[in-house]
C-alpha cells in the first residue's frame, strides 16, 4: 500500500463494495439479501475491516439497509456511505443532516465512519456542503470525509483547506486516467485515495468470457439515461472499447500466470495498491470465494520485473494507433 497517504479510519486495503446490494437492477437480477449477507461476511472474514454503500444504492436506501444486516454484531467494521444531491436538497445543511439521519438509522449505526459527497450538484458550490461535512466530523456525528466523483479544481479547493481525508476515484489497470490526474494532488496533500472499479466491471477477471454478452448496463441495457452507466459502458463494453481492453487482458493475463505467479484479478488488485497515491480499494463481488481472493491481494507484492512486464503489457495495445481512452 502506498506511503504517507491520510488514513484516519483506519481502512483496510481492501473495502466490500456494496453497490448493488438490496436491488436496483443496474447489474440485472440481484442476489438474495440472505446471499448478499454472506458473501459480505466472507469478505470480512478475510480481513476486509470496511464495506462501501451510498444512499442512492439499491433504489434508494436498499445497499444501506443490506449493510445494517450485514453489518449487526460486528462492531468493528467501518462503513463508508455517501451522500448524493439530487436526493431532496441533500447538499444544504438542513438536507445532509435529515439524509445522514436516514442513512444511519438504515445502517444500525449512531455515526458514519467515513462520509462522502457523492458526485457535484448542478447548482451548488462544493463550498457549502464541505463545510457542513466538516461540521459534522466536528460534532462527531461522522469520522472521515471526503469527496467521490469531483472534478479537479473542487477537490483542490476542498484539499487546500487541510480537511480533506478521503478522495474517491475510480481507477483500474484499463482506466489509469484518473490516478495520473488526481494522485499527484493528493499525495501532496496527503489525501487518501479510495479506488473503485479496480477490476474494470469484470474485464479484469479471469471467469468473464471475452464474449460475454449483458443484460445490464455494460451491454448498455440497463440504465441507459444514467451517466455513471453510460460513460463506463462507452469506456469499457462499447466495441471498439472492448476489443482494445481484450487485447490488453490478453497482453497481462500470461504476466501474471507466469512472473506474479497468481490470478489476474489478485495481480490487478495488487498492481493498485502498489500505487504511490492510491490507500485502499473498493471491490463487489457476488461470490464468497472471490471475495476471499481479492482480500488476500492487500498481502501481496510484485517484483519489479512484473511490474515493468505489466507496463510492457499496458503499452502494446496503446502503441496500435487505438482510439482514446474517453469516447
Amino acid at each position: 500500500m502506498a506511503h504517507g497517504t491520510r488514513n484516519p479510519a483506519g481502512l483496510s486495503a481492501i473495502g466490500f463494495g456494496a453497490w448493488e446490494a438490496g436491488g436496483g437492477g443496474t447489474w440485472g437480477p440481484n442476489e438474495s439479501t440472505d446471499r448478499v449477507v454472506a458473501v459480505v461476511h466472507a469478505a470480512f472474514d478475510a480481513g476486509v475491516n470496511w464495506i462501501d454503500t451510498a444512499e442512492v444504492y439499491g433504489g434508494g436506501g436498499g445497499s444501506e439497509r443490506v449493510v445494517g444486516e450485514a453489518l449487526a454484531g460486528r462492531p468493528g467494521v467501518r462503513v463508508c456511505t455517501k451522500v448524493a444531491p439530487e436526493q431532496e436538497d441533500h447538499y444544504s445543511d438542513k438536507g445532509m443532516r435529515g439524509a445522514l439521519e436516514a442513512s444511519l438509522t438504515r445502517l444500525g449505526r449512531d455515526r458514519a465512519d467515513v462520509y462522502l459527497l457523492h458526485w457535484p450538484a448542478d447548482s451548488v458550490p462544493v463550498r457549502g456542503p464541505w463545510e457542513t461535512l466538516v461540521r459534522l466530523r466536528a460534532e462527531g456525528l461522522v469520522g472521515a470525509i471526503g469527496l467521490s466523483n469531483f472534478p479537479l479544481a473542487e477537490v483542490e479547493e476542498c484539499a487546500a483547506t487541510g480537511e480533506l481525508d478521503y478522495l474517491q476515484i475510480q481507477a483500474s489497470l484499463l482506466h489509469r486516467e484518473e490516478l495520473a490526474e488526481f494522485g499527484p494532488l493528493c499525495v501532496r496533500h496527503g489525501v487518501g485515495v479510495m479506488t473503485y472499479g479496480p477490476l474494470a466491471y469484470g474485464l479484469l477477471t479471469d471467469g468473464l468470457d471475452p464474449d460475454a454478452e449483458f443484460d445490464d448496463w455494460r451491454g448498455g441495457v440497463v440504465g441507459a439515461d444514467d451517466f455513471f452507466c453510460v460513460e463506463n459502458h462507452a469506456r469499457f463494453f462499447a466495441p471498439p472499447a472492448r476489443a482494445r481492453h481484450r487485447r490488453t487482458v490478453s497482453a497481462l493475463r500470461p504476466v501474471a500466470e507466469r512472473y506474479a505467479g497468481t490470478s489476474l484479478a489478485r495481480m490487478a488488485l495488487t498492481w493498485l495498491l502498489a500505487q504511490e497515491a492510491v490507500t485502499c480499494a473498493v471491490v463487489g463481488t457476488r461470490n464468497p470465494a472471490h471475495a476471499v481472493d481479492n482480500a488476500a491481494a492487500a498481502h501481496g507484492s510484485l517484483t519489479p520485473d512484473t511490474l515493468r512486464r505489466i507496463e510492457e503489457a499496458l503499452a502494446t495495445p496503446r502503441d496500435t494507433g487505438a482510439p482514446a481512452e474517453h469516447p
